[in-house]
Formats: C-alpha cells, structure tokens, sequence
C-alpha cells in the first residue's frame, strides 16, 4: 500500500478518532488485549506506515502506539470484513469495525516514529524537496528503479509510483541517477511528489488504474510497443518500461517531465483497488 493510499485510510479511520476500543481478536502475536477499554487517541501516516496511538480511558497508563506496515499484499476494511481471511487485527468500535489483513503489526513504536524523518514523507506538509535532494548526492550510483523505491528518501513512494513517473520522465529503470544532471534533480524529486499527488486523487475518485500508462500494461500507449517486463534493481520489483520512448541512455539528456496521457476507457468508478 503506497503512500496516498494510507492517506485515505487516515481519513477514513478519522470516525474512530476519540472513540473506545471494545472488543479485539486477530491472529497477531503482539498484545492485542492491552487495546481493549482504550482510546483510539491519534491517527497518523508516514510514508507507507500508519501509527495509532491509544489512550487510557482514564490516563492512567502510558499510550500505546502501535505501527503497521501493509507489507506487499497487506489490506484493511471498514464494516466489511473479507470473507474466509482471517484479519491480523480486528478492532470494534461503538461506531464500527475496522480490520487489518496480511499487514506487519508492531506495538511500542514510539521512538521509532520520533526518528522519522518527516521531510521524506511525499504526502506530507513538511516535504522538503532541498532536504530531498541533499540526501540524493549520497546515492548517485543508485539506479532510478531502486531510488524511487527508497524510503529514506522518498517516503510512500512504491512500485506503481516508480513505474508510472520512470514513464513520465522518459528514463530506462536502470539510469544511474549520476547520469541526471545535478540542475535536474529539484525536477526528478517534484515528479514523484506530483505523481503521488495526482494518484491521491485518483484512487479518491475510484479511476486510478484508468490513469495507468505502463504498470501492468502490455503495450505502450505512445507507440503501441510491447513493454518489457522484467524484475529490475536491488529490489527486483516487476517492472514495465517502453524499450523505445525509455530506452537506455550513454549521454546526458536534459530531464523533461511529461503529462500524464488521458485516462483510458470510460470515467466510470472502478472496483475497489487496494494499494
């Protein structure tokens, strides 16, 4: 689950915000009954991790702040548990039901999210494309595929984003980031955050895997050439690139920065997409 999609899932826990935890189950190992009788107190993200952190009914007891990370697959769902999948963590509220599925799950996350550096975070207000780019020079050998997957620097950014901005900018996965010149890395850094912007967006309308120009295409939507598939990088996520309009480059090319193609198909809402 990326970044803007844990966006949306902080805004649709915010209902539970203040409200006592009932009942909980679930298959984690970590100390679930220690939540039952809290409050859910806060609720906030970082990148592709969400922490909740919950109160003593009567303030008592110190918070307990819990960290989840939705893994490859991970999931949730508000009143609408999947049928036959056991959830990681189910929490009952007065008001409703939320359930965690295939997602790592970590209680005591309190110095861990102090550490964080919130300047990373793309759907945060306090992004900092300088600090952004300053963390780059340390990882000029670093190809694009793996850079745009770093969370130390781009923080929420994952394999939809990396695919679809490597399309936007016209760059082959396996461009070192030493062969962007310097001057275009403010350019580089605005096109992921845009991007995620753009996919916040989408995935609230229910169309963004209309707006998908390669990921999980077979051909490219500029010429018609079949995309490449390949597990790229230090990471070996699936990649989908256009061996023509990405192809890779020996020289210097100064970095433009393309607009997203038109939506394909009809505007209609598509199903729920989970990531």
């Amino acid at each position: 689950m990326e970044g803007p999609s844990l966006v949306i899932l902080r805004e649709e826990l915010e209902p539970f915000c203040r409200q006592k935890v009932l009942k909980v189950s679930g298959n984690t190992t970590q100390a679930k009954e220690s939540l039952k009788g809290r409050i859910l107190q806060r609720i906030e993200t970082w990148g592709k991790v969400l922490f909740l952190t919950f109160a003593s009914s009567k303030g008592v007891l110190p918070p307990i702040m819990t960290k989840t990370h939705f893994l490859m697959f991970g999931s949730y769902r508000i009143n609408d548990p999947k049928p036959d999948r056991a959830p990681r963590l189910e929490l009952k509220f007065k008001n409703g039901i939320v359930y965690f599925y295939s997602c790592s799950i970590r209680f005591g996350a309190e110095e861990y999210f102090e550490a964080l550096d919130r300047k990373v975070d793309l759907m945060s207000e306090e992004w900092d494309e300088a600090h952004v780019v300053e963390l780059m020079e340390a990882r000029k050998s670093s190809y694009l595929c793996d850079l745009f997957l770093d969370q130390r620097v781009f923080a929420g950014s994952g394999n939809i984003v990396k695919n679809e901005v490597l399309f936007n900018i016209r760059r082959h996965p396996l461009t070192k980031l030493s062969k962007i010149s310097r001057k275009d890395w403010p350019v580089l850094t605005r096109a992921v955050r845009a991007y995620c912007e753009n996919f916040y967006e989408w995935k609230k309308k229910y169309e963004l895997r209309k707006h998908w120009q390669v990921y999980r295409a077979s051909t490219c939507p500029l010429c018609g050439v079949k995309l490449a598939k390949e597990s790229l990088g230090k990471f070996l996520r699936k990649t989908f690139y256009c061996p023509k309009h990405q192809a890779l480059r020996a020289g210097i090319k100064k970095l433009e920065v393309h607009d997203v193609l038109p939506m394909r198909g009809k505007p209609a809402a598509e199903a729920r997409f989970d990531h």
